[in-house]
């Protein structure tokens, strides 16, 4: 019997804040130090790499929604727009916890809403859950009452 290796989950985090990014890395390490992660610092970046087909495309993108150059609601529509991005998981990730953002963001087509949260322990639960969510299902999709993920 031939034994394939486990393909370990990858993850991009596009944020500007670099302080956010750090703690982020190091929940997701703390979860699972198989996983994956690249950052990138605005959402000019994210949509060269993502368009660009030599790249892989990640299992999940996280998205915040404040960024220079291509804010998070802009790349959202993009991705949505793009035949070969348009079913990836995206995440948004932000500071803001303002129903009209987090209404924009479900109408935009993101997967999930995430305020950032202020304790270490509370984000390490709430990323712990989105790992272990099968995203990849294509009948999965969080109605918009259950479409902001806490702790």
């Amino acid at each position: 019997m031939t034994s394939y290796p486990v393909r370990s989950l990858s993850i991009i985090l596009t944020d500007d804040d670099e302080d956010d990014c750090e703690i982020f890395e190091e929940a997701i390490e703390e979860i699972d130090d198989k996983v994956q992660i690249d950052t990138l610092q605005h959402g000019k970046a994210l949509m060269d790499y993502l368009v660009d087909t030599l790249n892989e495309l990640p299992d999940i993108l996280f998205l915040d929604i404040n960024m220079p150059y291509k804010n998070g609601y802009e790349c959202l529509e993009e991705i949505r727009d793009n035949p070969r991005l348009k079913s990836l998981c995206v995440i948004i990730y932000s500071t803001s916890d303002s129903p009209r953002d987090i209404k924009k963001a479900y109408d935009l087509g993101a997967d999930a809403f995430i305020q950032k949260p202020s304790r270490y322990e509370d984000l390490k639960n709430v990323l712990q859950k989105v790992l272990e969510t099968d995203w990849r299902n294509p009948c999965f999709k969080l109605e918009e009452h259950h479409f902001v993920l806490q702790a």
